[in-house]
């Protein structure tokens, strides 16, 4: 098995043998969910943080008993598993008002009464300014004291700042592999770099940081190209499904650029080692590349869009929404709007997690590629017929 293989096994699954070692070794496990809430302080208190997610999913029976149809399938399947003891490994958990579907898992948790015991809700704010930024650093103080009061240990600023260096080292190594995605030709698939990328939020830092290193080199002279391929931009909130991801290379895209939680989100930049260091992730987890539940960021999301499509040859743009999900329904309407403007094809898709309804997805996408290379073969032509009538009158 190579080393992109065995970060797919990873990322397939709710355990995994590197935390089942952690786990006998006397470490604890904290589950989170959402990408502002900071790594580092968990990893310094002692824990190894674990991204929540439906890996394994048998369904959301027990769930929609909690959750309306009109919830989003990523809660309703998340809680199922919850209902079903999958996340029994957990010694912590912290919930997050990503939206009204995940801040309201918080309540049915503790309403269903589902261990862990230590349950914290981290409020973070919808909005980017300086204010923000003072309310992001004063709720993870909150954060810090509850782990404190809950677990009985002493918080460590040293212990802080050492778990910021290993998590830079790791969006660096992440940030090395993501520039792979520029070349042409490819040597790493989109589907594999995203397995990656899940596949570190299960595992503890120190043992991902060498796999990264291994998976470096591992890629380096291979090519994994295909002729014709559309190069894509993909936009999405929750994505987890690889074989999604699959599909879309499956019929005939590249996906070579992201703005995705598990994507380029997840290790866009570093955390400021001169800045003290609560503040320092506060600065980091509020500015990095936002999704809509930031309010007042959408140009600044639009602006990273197009300079992805400039620097890395993209043809065109798939932009994705959970079923229910007006924060993503909100920015679709106006990506079709400014990608209009812009002249870039955009392919809006609505799913659900793990619906099994693959035969459209797949019809709609070969027709949006083979829209997409039609253009380029008209503009080509015309190019060419341009090209032809200037020599002409020059002569």
């Amino acid at each position: 098995m190579n080393i992109i293989e065995q970060f797919k096994e990873i990322a397939a699954a709710d355990f995994n043998p590197l935390l089942s070692r952690a786990k006998d070794e006397g470490r604890k496990i904290m589950g989170y969910f959402c990408a502002y809430i900071p790594e580092e302080v968990i990893h310094a208190a002692g824990f190894i943080p674990y991204r929540m997610r439906t890996a394994g999913t048998r369904g959301t029976l027990k769930g929609d008993v909690y959750f309306a149809s009109l919830n989003c399938t990523f809660v309703r399947h998340c809680f199922d598993k919850a209902l079903n003891n999958d996340f029994d490994f957990l010694d912590g958990i912290i919930f997050m008002n990503g939206c009204d579907h995940t801040r309201r898992m918080y309540d049915n948790w503790r309403h269903a009464d589902l261990d862990p015991s230590f349950r914290f809700m981290f409020v973070a704010p919808h909005m980017i300014n300086s204010s923000a930024e003072n309310r992001l650093e004063a709720e993870i103080k909150k954060l810090i004291t509850a782990m404190e009061e809950h677990y009985g240990f002493s918080f460590s600023r040293e212990r802080l700042r050492a778990s910021i260096e290993l998590y830079n080292r790791r969006r660096d190594l992440l940030g090395q592999i993501d520039q792979l995605r520029k070349a042409d030709p490819l040597p790493i698939r989109g589907s594999e770099f995203f397995a990656i990328i899940q596949a570190l939020t299960a595992l503890p830092v120190e043992e991902s940081i060498e796999l990264l290193e291994k998976a470096i080199d591992f890629l380096k002279n291979r090519n994994v190209s295909v002729p014709s391929e559309v190069r894509v931009f993909i936009a999405a909130g929750c994505v987890e499904e690889i074989s999604h991801l699959e599909l879309i290379e499956s019929s005939g895209g590249a996906i070579v650029g992201d703005n995705i939680c598990l994507g380029s989100r997840y290790f866009d930049l570093q955390v400021d080692r001169k800045e003290e260091p609560v503040r320092a992730l506060a600065l980091r987890y509020l500015n990095h590349v936002s999704c809509p539940r930031m309010m007042n960021d959408f140009r600044r999301r639009i602006d990273f869009i197009k300079k992805q499509i400039s620097e890395r040859k993209i043809e065109a743009i798939i932009a994705e929404k959970l079923k229910f999900c007006d924060l993503w329904g909100g920015e679709l309407f106006i990506y079709r709007r400014e990608f209009k403007e812009a002249g870039t094809p955009l392919l809006p898709l609505e799913l659900e997690l793990y619906s099994g309804s693959t035969g459209q997805i797949k019809t709609r996408l070969q027709a949006f590629f083979e829209q997409v290379r039609n253009r380029h073969e008209i503009s080509d032509e015309l190019i060419r017929t341009a090209g032809s009538n200037y020599r002409f009158s020059e002569d």
